[in-house]
């Protein structure tokens, strides 16, 4: 079944579709995420924000560790179909690991980020037809690109709507077990990265550490409020994007040799996260915006 759904996508590529896949597959990026995560936090609901991020970062993480665990190869590389060739700054198909096809990653990221957003504003009826044509539309784009079989996006979906699931029970049922949850996943992405040491997990272990500390950390000493007027979160994005720029820059540019041989991208991740959750809502706070 595998073959034949992958070859069948194949088989319907248009340079109008690709423009269409390379849309949906933006939403499963996780540089994408990071940023669209933290303008929600920081302008426009925090409720919503941290909900986007502890379930797209727990979730992810199982999705990582699974991914070293299985190594199945990807369509392209197993010579079932070709993959589109797509290389920019937003979105690459070029610079995949062709062994971590199982589960597909954007899949996961777009059942949490859109079946939270589903179960945060379950009252707005739209968003019960909006959010599952997003899901399915990140899942074929997929498919449609040559980078993922249908059990890994089924899979990847599957497992970002059970977490969005179990994060939704946590916050309405049991809000005050949040915190231990957020110790328990972080505990978990620290094992899973001892499991599968590969670049992404130490990416995602570092995302998870600064979430399980940001969060708690946030709510008892900085109480940061949601922002209110046009001029107050244009001065919010601007303070938000430098700080975290300047974090995510300086791992980016600079020969950090040292932190490269012992997991240097769960430091950058970590401490970019951590700004973006913790330091940045805390000088919202100073700064009287």
């Amino acid at each position: 079944m595998d073959t034949i759904i992958s070859q069948f996508f194949e088989g319907i590529r248009t340079p109008f579709l690709n423009f269409v896949a390379c849309f949906f597959s933006v939403f499963g990026e996780t540089l994408f995420l990071i940023v669209g995560i933290c303008l929600i936090y920081w302008l426009v609901d925090k409720r919503w924000g941290e909900r986007l991020v502890v379930v797209t970062f727990s979730s992810i993480s199982l999705g990582t560790c699974l991914k070293g665990l299985v190594a199945r190869p990807r369509p392209y590389a197993a010579g079932v179909v070709t993959r589109v060739e797509v290389d920019n700054p937003i979105i690459s198909t070029m610079s995949l690991n062709a062994t971590q096809s199982f589960p597909s990653g954007h899949s996961i990221m777009g059942g949490s980020l859109f079946t939270s957003t589903l179960l945060t504003y379950r009252k707005k009826k739209w968003l019960w037809v909006f959010c599952p044509i997003m899901i399915l539309g990140v899942m074929t784009s997929r498919l449609y690109l040559g980078v993922h079989f249908f059990t890994d996006v089924l899979a990847g979906a599957c497992i970002g709507v059970l977490f969005s699931v179990l994060w939704d029970i946590v916050y309405r049922v049991f809000p005050k077990k949040k915190t231990l949850m957020l110790v328990v996943f972080a505990i978990l992405s620290i094992v899973f990265t001892c499991i599968t040491p590969t670049k992404n997990m130490f990416e995602q272990c570092g995302c998870m550490c600064a979430a399980a500390i940001a969060i708690p950390v946030q709510e008892k000493f900085v109480r940061f409020e949601n922002a209110k007027g046009v001029k107050n979160r244009i001065f919010r994005a601007l303070v938000g994007i430098v700080c975290v720029g300047l974090v995510y820059g300086l791992f980016s540019y600079l020969p950090f040799a040292f932190l490269k041989q012992y997991g240097w991208k769960l430091v950058k991740y970590f401490l970019t996260v951590l700004v973006g959750a913790l330091l940045v809502p805390y000088l919202f706070v100073k700064l009287k915006i």
